[in-house]
């Protein structure tokens, strides 16, 4: 039987929802979260929720790790039987092992890794997810690989991934802040805002006062820019949020009559785990400099 031509995967934390997935035929290798209980793959055996849970019954340990080299190695040989190249769209490579152990995977395959190629997102969640439709789109239109990464590395630089999170507990659990900033934060309602920089999480600025109000002021932060952005698809991805938060954020986003594709999507228990519940972020490609409507 002959083999198809390319293979597009990606990591769990890309954040697509199943049908998307399906629709491209687009494959995920998972990422691991280890906790006293055990060991769960992401996505597949462990949702957001189910961390959030965990933590609120005094769970000690929540450690998120990148998928194996050999998690890698029998998911690319896999592929290989049955396409001629794979390109893998990874997490960032400063916040994750991921694209480190693919490398790995692909040189310990020795001349089979040859058709394989990694490319680093520098984003996670729907960040992510916006590059790896891109490449589907990219492949369905007959584009090949190194085709596809010459426009994935334009692209990458032009993803905002960026969140809301409604205190900095988890970022202090995780060692992203110290235990002053965690309390400066829960005294002051103080909601931190993470945004992907250079291929890492960093803390970009504050919101202050109530939840809800601080969460619409992020929104329209983000929104006073909408010109600037592509208005095909703008992902609203979130973590723990009440009903009423997304259905605040949601009607602020469809007011503005911008975009013509809002998709709602839940971060995965590793992106989760890093930020806390009623945590949610927009994620978006700006437009091309130049580009007119």
């Amino acid at each position: 039987m002959a083999k198809e031509k390319l293979c597009i995967t990606t990591d769990c934390v890309c954040d697509l929802p199943d049908y998307l997935l399906k629709k491209h035929n687009i494959d995920l290798i998972y990422f691991y979260i280890n906790t006293d209980t055990g060991r769960f793959r992401d996505r597949d055996e462990i949702t957001a929720q189910n961390v959030f849970e965990y933590y609120a019954n005094n769970g000690q340990k929540c450690v998120t790790t990148a998928p194996m080299v050999e998690d890698f190695n029998s998911f690319l040989k896999k592929k290989l039987q049955k396409y001629e190249e794979v390109l893998h769209i990874a997490t960032s490579d400063r916040v994750s092992k991921s694209m480190t152990n693919c490398i790995t995977a692909i040189e310990q395959l020795g001349d089979a890794g040859k058709r394989v190629k990694v490319f680093d997102s520098k984003h996670l969640s729907s960040g992510l997810g916006l590059l790896v439709l891109r490449a589907a789109e990219l492949l369905e239109n007959g584009c090949g690989c190194d085709e596809i990464i010459e426009e994935l590395t334009e692209m990458r630089e032009r993803i905002s991934t960026s969140f809301i999170s409604k205190n900095a507990d988890y970022l202090y659990m995780n060692g992203r802040v110290n235990r002053n900033v965690k309390n400066f934060c829960n005294v002051f309602k103080i909601h931190p805002v993470l945004k992907m920089k250079d291929g890492e999480i960093k803390l970009n600025s504050f919101q202050i006062g109530d939840y809800q109000r601080s969460a619409l002021r992020y929104v329209r932060k983000e929104l006073k820019k909408k010109n600037a952005i592509e208005k095909e698809m703008l992902f609203v991805t979130h973590a723990g949020c009440t009903v009423s938060d997304r259905k605040l954020v949601r009607q602020e986003i469809d007011a503005s009559g911008y975009f013509d594709e809002v998709l709602e999507t839940n971060a995965s228990a590793t992106v989760s785990g890093n930020c806390g519940p009623r945590t949610f972020g927009l994620l978006y490609a700006e437009k091309r400099k130049g580009k007119k409507e």
